[in-house]
């Protein structure tokens, strides 16, 4: 097939878009452009073969430097996204091993260890057991707190938590002329889900390593602290007893939390504590390998995830937090185990731990400087500057792009109609390809069980590659098709407008990651600015100008693919396909957008997408589903809950035909959609509630207090409170310290862990108007047949009405 050229004289531009013959790329144009033959624009009125030759070979080399750049850059990353080895268990002594921190993790996560279970405590005895014996201070802090944390509910509630009976284990290494201590944080317990060897047995390990590793070395100058906290999983209920009583930890301690979301990947910092543009510089010093980046903090202060660095950020506390996420289908479930933790990932994780605890502990910490930074890597090399310039250098970015524009309209290469013509193309070019992947995801992953709970699957890189490739496709199509509309060269204009607005847009919103913009469309408009030049009718001029135009995008952009794919999973591929369509402008770095070019991306996208679809799930990681059982005494009915498609074992009671509705009903406040259907009656004792007007408010309400006990031996209870606004309330001493909603349509939701034999003593200021108060007991395990089920039944906990294998009775009072 003949290839023609999509320029001024090939119809590729509107008659404005042109200047004289020459053809409408932005990559041709410099001063003098069709004018006549000199230095800036060599050969341009030079006919005859030798003439053609020069320009064809002059236009090529543009593309040919952006392809080698951009093939350096994409090496580059690759290199500086390499895993550290693995260090054995014949280390140094006074150097981070994961072989070391494995042995840790193989003794707590063999089994579920839920706050209060058996092998939560034995994980405990565990930890205090190793402490004790490397000769720190270990003790076991006791305590109650209550939290309102609706983000963490599983069924969507308005939902608070409590609970009666915590233990957290603080461990000391004295300094020897303290300025502020330095905590080290993780939870012990796991979810009811599976045993928690990543989350958070890594962490564990990783602190029980630190500490040993820091022993060997000499003494800290400030105290470290070593803190391992309880009830993550269920409230943040651990870090939130000791935020409560500031003796335990000082209200300066600088808090280093670590967690994990994942099975492997390397450990990222992606939040922190307020004014901790220090901070960020003592990671990156002491631990050169390091990831952070200040689009990560920027991001996450808009999702709904929750750890107990929350806790300690609200509390005032400075800080950070790190955490690893790929590998996330093995997250709160029942393939979280030692087998599936990635050595590489935990030396990662304990070599960051050990160099920044090492570096604060020796530093003085009486005086750190104010101030949050713009932070990220690249090349392998981090940039750091003020927060507070991020807006500045978005809005000079824009200026240089007005800057620019109004030249080349002066010179007649340009009509403001034609970039706005460019950038309707580029802004298609991005929704087409995000909306096509996100359409696509759940078929490309049909076949793929785990992907109902996570949005993702286990091998998802393949299905990426052919997303990307996809992509490719829909830009290039579309700046073929859109051609006689918006000519190569107001495409590329339109595109880099496209990234002006960007830039802006994210430093007023997302200030943090602001930084993935403004520097890309720095590049491009330095690049711009080059090929406009005299300097961009020589060789090494054009050279010059795919460097400025390619490292950029491509060092900040490469890497940000992936780690969005992790972060967000297939569900959402969206997101990081959005990200990568901004690099599609292709027809203007090309002097000949080959025809076949978006034809062939098809093909291999259709290739690749097919190939992904007919992967098989994930061996070694069965995902069931998850199922619930629910008496209510009142009605004497039994009812099965699952949030998630059957399988071969739930389908015996709960049909897979069964359609997704509301349980309001039977628990008002749970707002996500289950299949339900009803339960052979297995009846079960409803707890027993008593309730007593204490008297009245002086706005007209009511004090009552709530008695409820569990008449079956379940130390876990549900208060719902319905028809009036709770104003305030107060659980056996622990008051409820958090702002409630007013009445409307979530009622108002306590979950109480660790309920004594006796019962709980709630006490609740209430408004005027008739309340309902109902409660549920809750235990693990289900009846009848039920209780027979395979190992590894029990669901992940990800908020589509997961509760784990449970067992609910429910009981209602009105109160008039």
């Amino acid at each position: 097939m003949a290839l023609r050229r999509y320029d001024g004289e090939a119809g590729g531009s509107r008659p404005e878009d042109r200047n004289g013959s020459t053809p409408a790329r932005l990559n041709d144009l410099h001063p003098g452009e069709g004018a006549h033959d000199g230095p800036g624009n060599p050969g341009a009125g030079r006919a005859g073969p030798e003439g053609t030759r020069r320009t064809t070979a002059g236009r090529w080399v543009f593309p040919a430097a952006v392809a080698v750049f951009a093939a350096l850059c994409l090496s580059l990353v690759a290199w500086n996204s390499r895993m550290p080895a693995a260090r054995g268990p014949d280390a140094p002594a006074d150097t981070f091993s994961a072989a070391r921190a494995a042995a840790h993790v193989r003794e707590i996560a063999t089994v579920p260890r839920p706050s209060g279970s058996t092998a939560h405590t034995r994980a405990r005895e565990y930890i205090v057991r190793t402490l004790t014996a490397l000769g720190l201070d270990t003790r076991v802090h006791t305590g109650a707190a209550a939290s309102h944390r609706p983000d963490l509910s599983p069924i969507g509630a308005d939902s608070r938590y409590a609970d009666l009976r915590l233990r957290n284990v603080v461990a000391r290494v004295p300094g020897t002329a303290g300025t502020r201590p330095v905590a080290l944080v993780t939870h012990y317990d796991s979810t009811e889900a599976g045993p928690g060897a990543n989350d958070a047995g890594v962490p564990v390990s990783v602190l029980l390593e630190t500490a040993r590793a820091l022993r060997e070395g000499p003494p800290p100058r400030n105290d470290v602290l070593f803190v391992f906290t309880d009830a993550e999983e269920s409230g943040l209920l651990g870090a939130q007893a000791l935020v409560a009583e500031p003796g335990t930890l000082p209200p300066d301690t600088v808090i280093l939390n670590f967690e994990a979301r994942g099975s492997r990947g390397p450990s990222l910092m992606f939040e922190t504590g307020p004014d901790a543009g220090w901070l960020v510089r003592a990671l990156t010093e002491s631990a050169p390998d390091a990831r952070a980046d200040s689009l990560l903090d920027a991001a996450y202060r808009y999702m709904p995830n929750l750890t107990d660095f929350t806790v300690f950020q609200e509390a005032g506390h400075q800080g950070m937090n790190l955490a690893y996420l790929d590998g996330y289908t093995h997250y709160h479930g029942a393939g979280d185990t030692p087998d599936r933790v990635d050595p590489a990932t935990v030396q990662h994780q304990g070599e960051q731990a050990l160099a920044l605890t090492r570096a604060l502990a020796s530093a003085d910490l009486n005086s750190t400087p104010a101030g949050d930074s713009a932070y990220f890597r690249v090349g392998g090399w981090f940039v750091s500057y003020p927060l507070g310039a991020a807006l500045p250098a978005a809005l000079a970015t824009a200026g240089l792009g007005l800057a620019l524009l109004l030249r080349l309209r002066a010179r007649g290469a340009l009509t403001v109609g034609a970039v706005l013509r460019g950038f309707a193309v580029a802004l298609g070019q991005l929704l087409l390809a995000a909306g096509a992947a996100f359409g696509l995801a759940p078929l490309v992953s049909a076949r793929h069980p785990e992907f109902a709970h996570y949005y993702d699957i286990g091998a998802h890189g393949p299905p990426l590659v052919g997303f990307l490739s996809l992509t490719l496709a829909v830009g290039c199509a579309l700046a073929l098709i859109a051609r006689r509309w918006a000519g190569a060269r107001a495409q590329v204009a339109g595109a880099v407008l496209l990234w002006i607005v960007l830039s802006v847009v994210s430093a007023v919103t997302l200030p943090g990651g602001s930084h993935v913009f403004v520097w890309p469309t720095l590049g491009l408009l330095s690049a711009a600015a080059v090929l406009t030049s005299r300097a961009g009718a020589t060789a090494g001029g054009r050279v010059l100008a795919a460097a400025l135009g390619t490292v950029p995008a491509a060092l900040l952009v490469f890497p940000l693919v992936p780690l969005l794919t992790n972060a967000l999973g297939l569900g959402l591929v969206a997101v990081p396909v959005a990200v990568a369509a901004l690099l599609t402008a292709v027809p203007g770095v090309l002097p000949v957008l080959p025809r076949l070019l978006p034809v062939t991306a098809a093909v291999v996208a259709t290739a690749v997408l097919a190939a992904a679809a007919l992967l098989p799930p994930e061996p070694g990681n069965p995902v069931r589903a998850d199922l619930l059982y629910l008496w209510d005494a009142d009605r004497r009915t039994g009812h099965w809950i699952s949030g998630v498609p059957a399988d071969d074992w739930s389908g015996d009671f709960l049909p897979a035909d069964a359609e997704r509705g509301s349980v309001a009903d039977l628990w008002p406040g749970w707002r996500v959609p289950v299949r339900r259907g009803p339960a052979e009656a297995f009846p079960l004792p409803g707890p027993r509630v008593t309730t007593k007007v204490l008297g009245a408010t002086a706005d007209g309400g009511r004090r009552v207090r709530v008695t409820a006990a569990s008449r079956r031996g379940a130390d876990q209870l549900v208060v719902l409170v319905s028809g009036t606004a709770v104003r305030g309330w107060s659980l056996t001493g622990v008051p409820g310290l958090h702002a409630d909603d007013p009445a409307g349509d979530a009622p108002w939701e306590l979950w109480i862990r660790h309920v004594p034999e006796r019962g709980a003593e709630l006490e609740l200021e209430l408004g005027a108007e008739p309340a309902t108060v109902r409660v549920i007991d809750r235990t693990q395990g289900l009846p009848g047949p039920a209780a027979d089920g395979p190992d590894g039944t029990r669901p992940p906990a990800l908020g589509v009405a997961s509760l784990g294998e449970a067992s609910l009775a429910a009981t209602t009072r009105t109160l008039e």
